[in-house]
């Protein structure tokens, strides 16, 4: 009786645990980012994703392997290979097979470390899809010394054949290419076509213009007026240069040329003596167009009589693009159209008869004034999600005047402040 007893115990802990071990378990399976929940009584993994019906390609990476059993915690991640055109520079588009999850780690995977200034489209925190292309495009300077001329030149181009091509540089049998054409493009090189020549460079530079104070008695005592805002004139140097098998061995200074004369900035000072008493103000300086809810202080806002250091003006060559002082386009308080640095611009794209521009601050800090090419004195007030590195945003008028000056290459002047020079008049 015990006997039977025992054995039917037994039999009931056999059948319960196998049912038990028969029933489904749940599983997670991550395809690609894409999660998938499901229960299982398969072994391994190859019978997990075969009963959910999962292909792979032989490009597809899965964890655990196939051949593993399925792992303690229950979670399977498969990683997609995506095809994707990649064209770098201006060389052939390639077709690859990637596991990366963002255009950067791409091209980061083929050694491409994007610099401020190059072109990546999409951009580079793109995810990376089935079937993109992606196009990264470097940009670098590189002296081009042909014939007689020198010039330095910014370029997308990968070898020295390329960039001759961009240029329209013909060469001839007869010609002397230094370095060979298929020799790779990098920052600062230099480039001949034929060797051991005398060579003539020019560099064009701002000549300041002067500051001119005109008392005025219309105007109350101590209250200053730009009357005309001055404008830089300019000039252009030539530099005789002495090339041997490529390498620059001499430079000097031959003659320079006044391009334009410059203007004086004129101001009007007031002499009328105030006849009744000033009330202070109790909040913010109203004559001051820079508002406390700015995003993006100015450390000292711009004067009309900063003296500015023409003779270190710093020339860059950027990226140039416009946009207008439409509501939908900018920072807005209280219905005003605000810059970045609180310049009220909701009537005028103007300071002090300068055009408002939009730049980084890591490389041209807000309130300095810069000559820009075909534009003229123009003051950094405002900022820009999209500008980044050698990028400006210029202000226009109306977006029609916007969407046709689209995007160029610039040459521009940043042009620093004469602080000690400024100090010595302050306290004169």
């Amino acid at each position: 009786m015990i006997k039977r007893v025992f054995a039917s115990i037994g039999v009931i802990v056999t059948a319960s645990v196998a049912y038990v071990m028969l029933q489904p378990e749940p599983i997670k399976v991550i395809d690609d980012g894409v999660v998938i929940e499901h229960e299982t009584r398969a072994d391994s993994v190859l019978e997990v994703l075969e009963e959910l019906n999962i292909t792979l390609d032989e490009t597809d990476y899965v964890t655990p392997a196939l051949s593993e059993d399925v792992p303690e915690d229950r979670l399977i991640r498969i990683e997609r290979s995506h095809e994707v055109s990649l064209q770098i520079g201006y060389g052939q588009t390639e077709v690859i097979q990637t596991r990366e999850r963002t255009v950067e780690d791409v091209l980061l995977r083929y050694g491409v470390t994007v610099r401020d200034g190059d072109t990546v489209y999409p951009s580079v925190r793109t995810a990376v899809t089935n079937g993109m292309t992606i196009r990264y495009q470097p940009v670098v300077g590189v002296n081009l010394i042909v014939g007689q001329d020198a010039s330095t030149i910014y370029t997308m181009a990968t070898d020295v054949a390329q960039l001759l091509r961009e240029a329209n540089v013909d060469v001839t049998e007869r010609d002397t290419v230094l370095p060979d054409a298929s020799t790779p493009i990098r920052e600062g090189m230099t480039i001949t076509v034929n060797t051991n020549r005398d060579v003539v460079q020019y560099e064009s530079q701002l000549i300041p213009y002067d500051m001119v104070e005109e008392e005025d008695d219309t105007l109350e005592e101590g209250v200053k007026q730009t009357v005309q805002v001055g404008v830089p004139g300019l000039e252009r140097t030539r530099y005789a240069l002495t090339v041997e098998n490529g390498t620059i061995t001499n430079r000097t200074k031959t003659d320079v040329e006044t391009l334009r004369k410059a203007m004086p900035q004129i101001i009007k000072v007031g002499t009328k003596k105030v006849t009744e008493p000033v009330t202070e103000p109790t909040t913010a300086d109203e004559s001051s167009p820079f508002i406390p809810e700015a995003e993006v202080e100015i450390a000292e806002p711009p004067k009309t009589d900063d003296v500015l250091d023409f003779s270190s003006a710093k020339q860059l060559l950027v990226e140039a693009t416009a946009y207008t002082n439409n509501p939908e386009d900018t920072v807005t308080y209280d219905g005003r159209v605000l810059t970045r640095s609180g310049y009220d611009v909701t009537d005028t794209i103007l300071f002090e008869g300068m055009r408002i521009i939009a730049v980084d601050p890591a490389i041209i800090p807000l309130g300095t004034r810069v000559y820009v090419e075909g534009i003229g004195m123009a003051i950094a007030l405002d900022t820009g999600s999209a500008i980044k590195g050698q990028k400006i945003d210029i202000m226009m008028d109306e977006l029609e005047e916007a969407v046709t000056f689209g995007r160029k290459p610039l040459t521009i002047w940043v042009i620093p402040k004469q602080e000690e020079e400024k100090e010595g008049t302050d306290n004169a």
